[in-house]
């Protein structure tokens, strides 16, 4: 390994703040192994065949030792006058003020040479390693540990020293108090949110948020240094401070190094406490580490241990800002009749207001009725002046209503009695006698027991609405992608785990712009990896045209060593999180045509990743693109292995297509034989033998309550094969397996478990709930596109897995959070219970002046 490739390694392994760019660059090098081997390219004779000799993938971050970091002496780069100007005046004052600059820049504020040096952080001690790579001094100088966090004061003699760290309810300014707490006059970051949809995201996030306050508590707990001060780390805009130890994003309590500013999250404390490791493979007597894993301390007077004796206690959110959140969810939920499940105290509570009972329970049948005469539920800024409209068009006819009792939709009237149950406050009424909550790794997992449902049943539910039943009544696929009532049906599937289909997509998108075609023109010439899925050997540095130009000849596809066609796919494509900026115009037409906009786009109001504050790192969310070829001849070759994702996604095909230069009849017949085998149901194979109707690909989509079931047959099918389990390792994340109809029959034979058979064809988008185990064969050459998202329902999902990605080890794909899940459940549920808070406070002030008006 070079020195340049050990640095970017140590940089990774120790380096907890990350710039938005950084963020995404450092997603990007782990899920992109680059092969340590040197490839070469050879040209077959003829100008239509090329052969390329393939190796196996191999992972730049390899088990190495760390070195302890060491400060090399390097020019510093020096004050600007703004700085100088800054620190004089802070000399001459003596005030106290927080690092404004990195420490290696400090000790030019020094006024003599004798004077004692001010500790540096272990990533200012190693930034030289860096710049003598030729990385920019400026690039180091996000990565300091006491940045905007150590108090400095300079003394009588104009001497630089450490007085201390910051209190967190003492210091932080109203604008850092308004980033954390809900208020009258902080605008809720998430947009335009209904009454419907706040109560909604209650329903399901509310009870994960009490779980995490409760955590968070038992750091006062776990907390050993005698020394009960506790630091407050201002949050700085475009960072994301990470644990030192298992990478997971740190959200408020953390332990933090005075002298070198490690930092360690409140799971990795406990487990050391404990004595428990978090991975078993990774060397324990790594150099730079001790046996748990935890990096040395680089205190100049040598390298030691971290004890959990000497750590500071240090919160991120100021003040008390989670003790009021917290206090304030339960009172809301209470006020607006939102179910709670979280066992706590609070939860108990009631109303004793008859009167405020009812004016509540107004306001919402008020919100009812706007959600059916109108398209508030969906979070654009054109659809709210929609709103605005139909509420005047509709506001007399809804007085009325109201006064009357009568629900009322324009073209239809519906009693109290047939349609006036509140789907929020009943949400759980048919799961009364069923324990649907699960012990997992972080808190109680939600399971809502599957949902089979009859057409008789639906139509009732949402009338008008076209759609139709597959797998036995348990997959919804919707044929009418922008009919606004489609959320209703979407909604009762969704919130039990179940994966859903939306047709003809297609028809919001300029299809011209994802022809193989269109790629090779724009992209022919720029090189990237390609995945040989025939025995998953990496064949690197292509140019993409060897891959599009394949798309439709077969002549002109890729040979391996043996003189035969390969089986491609584009692998990592767009990379990161790239997309909108190298393909603008194709960005704007999904977001355009996207399925479920209220979930599915970035500024969505169900896609609680909107509530991010923009000075929070943005997670990677998409889009991403999945282009390979059909492999319906290879029927135990996946295209994508069985695998699962931290939060939801919507995959839409946007191209299928078969090789003109070739016979069609093998190909699909293949592709008729796999979608047999595949398990699909009888509407499923009569669809896919429509003359103009072309399957794109076949999906089993397993549910997340079954991934430990999975799990244990993967185990034992590789123990009967004679290989051992490697420990920090996981059959679903490590995506070696594809489940061949052989796998699937045993799978519920054994395990009673049964996955959603889906054939996907042009114009269809599916969507995958979080933590569902999936796997995909391209039956023709697909063009796919995919946007993550991050729904309410399956916000326990995502918060488990958080847990479960951090025992990978260090090399894993899968290791780093890049979801920052705790961050977005906490400005969700401010962002609800600030909006709820305010519409009740305007009401209330409304009803008083009719009142005195009178």
């Amino acid at each position: 390994m070079s020195q340049k490739e050990l640095a970017a390694l140590v940089a990774t392994r120790t380096s907890r703040k990350r710039t938005v760019s950084s963020a995404s660059s450092s997603i990007s090098s782990r899920s992109e192994p680059k092969s340590i081997i040197e490839i070469h390219i050879s040209n077959d004779s003829s100008p239509t065949k090329r052969a390329c000799r393939e190796v196996e993938s191999s992972t730049l971050r390899a088990e190495q030792p760390l070195q302890q970091e060491e400060e090399i002496p390097d020019q510093v780069p020096p004050l600007t006058e703004e700085e100088k100007q800054r620190h004089d005046e802070f000399r001459t004052s003596g005030s106290i003020f927080l690092q404004d600059l990195p420490c290696f820049k400090l000790q030019q504020a020094q006024p003599a040479a004798g004077s004692s040096p001010i500790p540096k952080c272990r990533e200012c001690r190693r930034r030289n390693l860096a710049t003598k790579e030729g990385e920019s001094s400026a690039a180091s100088d996000v990565y300091c540990r006491f940045y905007e966090f150590r108090r400095l004061q300079f003394n009588e003699n104009g001497e630089l020293g450490v007085v201390g760290f910051p209190n967190p309810y003492s210091e932080p300014s109203p604008e850092d108090i308004a980033i954390w707490q809900p208020d009258k006059y902080t605008v809720p970051t998430s947009g335009y949110m209904d009454i419907q949809v706040c109560r909604y995201i209650l329903l399901h996030a509310g009870d994960q948020f009490c779980y995490l306050w409760r955590q968070e508590a038992e750091a006062l707990r776990l907390h050993q240094n005698p020394d009960g001060t506790i630091a407050w780390k201002k949050a700085v805009k475009g960072t994301r401070e990470i644990c030192d130890v298992c990478d997971t994003t740190l959200f408020n309590y953390h332990w933090t190094c005075r002298k070198c500013g490690f930092g360690v999250c409140l799971d990795c404390f406990k487990d050391r406490k404990e004595g428990l490791r978090l991975r078993r493979a990774e060397n324990a007597a790594q150099k730079g580490c001790d046996e748990y894993h935890w990096l040395l301390c680089s205190d100049p007077s040598g390298p030691q241990e971290h004890a959990l004796t000497e750590l500071m206690l240090t919160q991120i959110i100021a003040g008390d800002a989670l003790n009021v959140l917290g206090r304030l969810l339960h009172e809301v939920r209470t006020l607006w009749q939102v179910p709670q499940v979280c066992g706590c105290l609070l939860s108990k509570q009631a109303v004793e207001d008859a009167q405020l009972n009812e004016l509540i329970q107004d306001m919402i049948k008020e919100s009812q009725l706007k959600q059916h005469t109108s398209y508030s539920s969906l979070a654009s800024e054109q659809k709210v002046h929609q709103q605005q409209r139909l509420d005047q068009l509709h506001a007399k006819k809804l007085e009325f209503a109201r006064e009357r009792g009568i629900d009322y939709v324009p073209g239809r009237v519906w009693t109290k009695e047939t349609l006036g149950k509140d789907p929020i406050t009943t949400a759980f009424d048919n799961f009364k006698h069923i324990n649907f909550l699960r012990k997992g790794l972080a808190g109680l997992r939600r399971f809502l027991p599957p949902r089979a449902m009859t057409l008789a049943h639906s139509t009732q539910l949402a009338p008008g609405v076209p759609h139709e039943w597959l797998c036995d009544g348990k997959l919804l696929r919707l044929t009418d992608a922008m009919h606004p009532d489609n959320r209703v049906l979407y909604q009762e599937v969704w919130k039990c785990g179940q994966p859903v289909m939306i047709s003809e997509v297609a028809r919001s998108l300029n299809l011209d712009l994802w022809h193989p075609q269109a790629f090779c023109r724009d992209f022919g010439d720029k090189p990237n990896d390609l995945i040989n899925c025939l025995n998953g050997n990496l064949v690197p540095n292509q140019p993409m045209r060897h891959f599009w130009e394949g798309f439709q000849c077969m002549g002109k596809r890729l040979l391996d060593a043996n003189g035969k066609p390969m089986l491609l796919k584009l692998k990592d494509w767009p990379p990161g999180d790239d997309f909108a900026e190298i393909l603008p115009t194709r960005f704007a037409d999904l977001m355009k045509g996207l399925p479920m906009p209220e979930y599915t786009l970035r500024t969505g109001n169900l896609n609680i990743a909107s509530c991010l504050p923009k000075m929070f790192v943005p997670p990677d969310l998409g889009p991403k693109m999945y282009n390979a070829y059909g492999s319906a001849l290879h029927p135990d070759k996946g295209t994508t292995n069985l695998h699962l994702d931290i939060s939801d996604a919507v995959n839409i095909m946007v191209y299928v297509g078969i090789p003109q230069d070739g016979d069609t009849k093998p190909h699909m017949a293949a592709t008729q034989k796999a979608i047999a085998l595949g398990g699909c149901d009888y509407i499923t194979r009569a669809r896919c033998q429509s003359p103009d109707v072309l399957p794109g690909a076949l999906w089993h989509i397993f549910p997340a309550r079954d991934a430990d079931k999975i799990r244990d047959l993967l185990n034992r099918v590789t123990l009967e094969k004679g290989f051992r389990l490697e420990p920090d390792h996981d059959p679903i994340h490590d995506q070696n397996w594809y489940l061949d109809d052989k796998l699937r029959a045993r799978l519920f034979k054994e395990y009673g478990v049964e996955g959603h058979p889906i054939v996907q064809c042009l114009g269809d988008a599916v969507f995958i709930p979080a933590g569902a185990p999936h796997q995909v064969q391209n039956l023709h050459n697909c063009i796919k596109v995919a946007e993550d998202f991050v729904s309410p329902e399956n916000i326990t999902h995502c918060y488990h897995l958080t847990h479960e990605f951090r025992r990978l080890s260090h090399s894993h794909t899968n290791h780093e959070d890049k979801l920052q899940i705790k961050n977005i459940i906490y400005h969700a549920i401010k962002d609800c219970c600030t909006i709820l808070t305010r519409a009740l406070d305007e009401r209330i002030d409304a009803e008083m002046a009719k009142l005195n008006a009178d």
